[in-house]
């Protein structure tokens, strides 16, 4: 049975950093990582009076569909992953059925207050980050990547982004095995996933990587 690990925090914590370079440090046939982001509901599929609703309320996700698919994996069934896409705000065909791997990062900041899903995580991380730096980091983000421009962003992130962090975010860190602050590992991306390793079924494991900084 797949052993899944969950990676959640507030936005722009660190969170998919972390998850692509263990992803990376485990091995693509040993891991495979599933976002949180691919499971927003279309936009054609939630009301809306022309203005974009809020994404970071937990009845944004369809966390059924994950809690069904992390379960399929689980029971070593292939599943085929949704695809969002934040251009448009709609959900794209899904991936290829892919077969379960024996490590599953689970990554996205509202998973540990999801009932759904949150008992299928064998092990769970929280990360923690300050207001300004997770800031900075969306502004910098949903400029280059997602088309945004900066008012948007400024807007966005304190009329809906940073009161539902408050509001579902950060109390769910609670529920978390671990928290993790991620000042502490900024420059040492690398002494993270080492802690991260040493809690896993230890088999089949890569070296470890050269130092890395933990950033966007």
């Amino acid at each position: 049975m797949s052993f899944v690990i969950c990676i959640a925090g507030g936005s722009c914590s660190g969170k998919t950093t972390l998850a692509r370079h263990l992803q990376h440090r485990l091995g693509a046939d040993s891991c495979m990582a599933i976002r949180q982001d691919d499971y927003y509901f279309d936009i054609r599929e939630r009301e809306t009076n022309s203005e974009l609703p809020n994404f970071d309320v937990p009845e944004a996700l369809d966390f059924k569909k994950m809690a069904e698919d992390i379960a399929a994996l689980k029971n070593g069934e292939p599943v085929a992953l949704p695809n969002y896409d934040f251009v448009t705000h709609q959900r794209r065909l899904p991936s290829e059925p892919l077969e379960p791997r024996k490590y599953i990062i689970v990554e996205g900041l509202l998973l540990l207050n999801a009932e759904e899903v949150r008992p299928l995580f064998d092990h769970s991380l929280y990360m923690k980050c300050s207001y300004e730096e997770r800031f900075a980091r969306r502004l910098a983000r949903d400029v280059a990547e997602r088309g945004r421009t900066e008012d948007f962003v400024h807007k966005q992130f304190h009329e809906d982004v940073e009161p539902a962090h408050q509001s579902f975010v950060a109390p769910s860190a609670k529920y978390a095995d671990e928290v993790i602050h991620q000042s502490e590992y900024v420059n040492d991306l690398t002494g993270l996933i080492d802690r991260v390793v040493e809690l896993l079924p230890k088999d089949e494991l890569e070296q470890p990587t050269p130092q890395m900084r933990l950033a966007l």
